[in-house]
């Protein structure tokens, strides 16, 4: 998985053996400053280069846990719209404290609740239905229905394929939080959707595909992402 990580491994252990052995000869015969500043200088070298690879790997590692995250999300999703004659509950007006996620984990008993979060970004694992995956808000009043439009009717949505459900999100400063996942997206509003996956964001789209939904395509969506760091300061803590 790792490209070059094999050699450089491998190198790296030579060059650690290489010291160890270096330390023992001079043990018996003395050593200079020199010569151990070079063998430090070699290893700090080699180390240099790894790092980056494993950072890129771990990256890749989280990107793919997010993906799956979403997956499952979308499944237990298309179960909940089952149950409820093809309509899911989105939002909840009149209950401050409940989000698309509750009303999901309460009906799907999902666990651990870590999936309703994406593992690279704050904060990382569950700490409340307010710091999640992002539910798109503003539906199309077509697709909705309830008093107050609060429910989406699956089977209404035209191009369910081009309809993101669920994005990884960024908290602007909304409610007072700062630079975190946020619990819903708007469309008609701007940098709501992180693009923090390579200039890329996660979403699960209606018709239950996930993809890394890039600028273009984003742009395609009407959806205008942040594709760098979320600088909107909040005022509470996490």
């Amino acid at each position: 998985m790792l490209y070059g990580c094999g050699n450089r491994i491998h190198v790296l252990r030579v060059s650690i053996a290489t010291y160890l052995s270096i330390i023992d000869r001079q043990r018996r015969s003395g050593f200079t400053l020199i010569e151990l500043l070079v063998v430090i200088a070699i290893i700090a070298i080699l180390a240099s280069l790894l790092l980056p690879s494993l950072s890129k790997a771990k990256a890749k590692a989280l990107q793919t846990q997010c993906l799956n995250n979403l997956k499952q999300l979308g499944l237990s999703t298309t179960l909940y719209a089952q149950d409820h004659e093809g309509t899911v509950q989105f939002n909840a007006p009149l209950s401050p404290g409940t989000t698309w996620g509750s009303i999901l984990s309460t009906n799907q008993n999902l666990r651990p609740l870590d999936v309703f979060v994406c593992p690279s970004y704050a904060p990382k694992r569950f700490t409340n239905w307010f710091r999640t995956y992002g539910v798109r808000q503003d539906a199309p009043e077509e697709f909705t229905k309830g008093l107050f439009r609060e429910i989406l009717v699956v089977d209404a949505v035209t191009q369910p394929v081009d309809y993101i459900y669920l994005a990884d999100t960024t908290s602007r400063g909304r409610q007072g939080i700062g630079a975190q996942q946020f619990y819903y997206f708007r469309v008609d509003a701007t940098k709501e959707v992180h693009a923090r996956h390579n200039k890329s964001a996660e979403a699960l789209f209606l018709d239950g595909h996930v993809e890394a939904a890039n600028r273009k395509r984003l742009e395609t969506l009407g959806i205008e992402g942040l594709y760098e760091q979320d600088t909107v300061p909040g005022y509470i803590g996490p």
